[in-house]
């Protein structure tokens, strides 16, 4: 697969951009976690071509940063919808709201629309789904807008959605890492298109390129600290295609590719023949924590060949795969304006994802050379590991 043109001065001036706004390394003078800092850049990958809405030019990744203060930011706190907001112009202006609409819509139609585990759309009268997802981004997040100076000095983190995913959709993660010591980084691996689904990708194979412009932004901003990566459904598909190449990060998260519980190789073949051959041919030279819910012990049946150090966890209690990500759970914060009628199956699901975030911690933190302690748990542990 090609790589990416590197423009090193192109990511370079986006680094040190960055490193004008984020705050110094040492925790705030309490003693407890970090607050959480916010910024916006733009990279661009110069091997995979874009062309819409009015914009011809290498394909646009609109990334967005978490990251720790050791300060209060003394700004109030942004909103899911904040955290969107950019100050663009001309044409990349016009794609972006392009990519906000397809955005929004998949929020609705993957994380309003139906109970969890249900066929029927909820009844939200006498609000519409729109109104619903209007009030969802109107709430507040952890994370300020910072505009201090001062240096950077944390390991860092990409991370990279599902397919028909956002870059938003798991802001409680972001900010679950900032507050304790990471910088956190996602984008659009999907592009609007004129007259296509979203989600519809620019070239029919792993995007790797788009992932080595992220990693080496990634590898700017960690300085002499490691990088990691965490991929959810089609996003960890698209690390196990491209992580196999040696120093491109410290430790790979794959959270339920959805082969875990495969066990026909002819289906995995048909459905998924790049992540196939990835996990059959080549080596992985990074520690690697797979996490999927397959009703059952580790390890995952196709998995179970694959060269290199794996860890693995698997929910003892049913989770769902769009519980990975906390724009599903978002749901739950409205539950005093609008009809959430399976909010007590979401709490159980709240219940496992935040033990995740607990349990990605304590990996990642091992893996960057920091102090750990492995989390506990009332009740017994809630995973099946090895």
């Amino acid at each position: 697969m090609a790589r990416a043109n590197f423009n090193p001065m192109r990511v370079l001036l986006f680094a040190l951009a960055l490193l004008l706004a984020l705050a110094a390394f040492g925790q705030s003078s309490t003693g407890a976690p970090y607050h959480i800092g916010f910024r916006d850049v733009i990279l661009f990958n110069d091997s995979l071509h874009y062309a819409a809405f009015g914009y011809n030019g290498p394909a646009p990744l609109f990334v967005q940063v978490w990251f720790p203060l050791s300060t209060d930011a003394g700004t109030a706190p942004l909103t899911h919808a904040q955290l969107r907001e950019r100050t663009l112009q001309g044409p990349l202006r016009r794609v972006y709201d392009e990519l906000l609409l397809r955005m929004d819509s998949a929020f609705i139609d993957y994380d309003l629309r139906y109970p969890l585990g249900g066929d029927d759309p909820i009844d939200y009268a006498p609000f519409t789904e729109l109104k619903v997802k209007d009030s969802l981004l109107t709430l507040p997040t952890s994370s300020h807008r910072s505009t201090g100076v001062q240096a950077l000095d944390f390991p860092v983190i990409v991370y990279h959605h599902g397919s028909q995913g956002t870059s938003d959709e798991n802001v409680r993660m972001a900010e679950h890492f900032a507050a304790n010591g990471f910088v956190f980084l996602s984008c659009n691996f999907h592009w609007p298109l004129e007259g296509a689904m979203y989600g519809t990708p620019l070239v029919w194979e792993p995007d790797e390129s788009s992932i080595l412009t992220m990693l080496r932004f990634a590898n700017q901003l960690a300085n002499i600290n490691k990088t990691f990566y965490i991929g959810h459904s089609w996003g960890a598909q698209e690390g196990w295609c491209t992580l196999y190449e040696p120093d491109l990060v410290d430790a790979f998260v794959s959270l339920e590719t959805t082969m875990e519980w495969k066990t026909d190789t002819a289906e995995v073949r048909d459905k998924w023949p790049h992540m196939l051959e990835a996990i059959t041919t080549k080596s992985y030279p990074m520690p690697i924590l797979l996490v999927a819910d397959t009703e059952g012990e580790p390890p995952f049946p196709l998995f179970n060949g694959v060269r290199g150090e794996l860890h693995y966890l698997d929910p003892k209690k049913p989770f769902a795969h769009e519980c990975y990500t906390s724009a599903y759970l978002l749901r739950l914060r409205g539950q005093a304006r609008f009809n959430v009628p399976d909010a007590e199956a979401l709490r159980e699901q709240e219940v496992v994802y935040d033990a995740l975030l607990d349990e990605l911690l304590h990996f990642l933190r091992a893996q960057a050379g920091m102090s750990s302690v492995a989390p506990v748990y009332q009740g017994g542990d809630p995973f099946h590991r090895k």
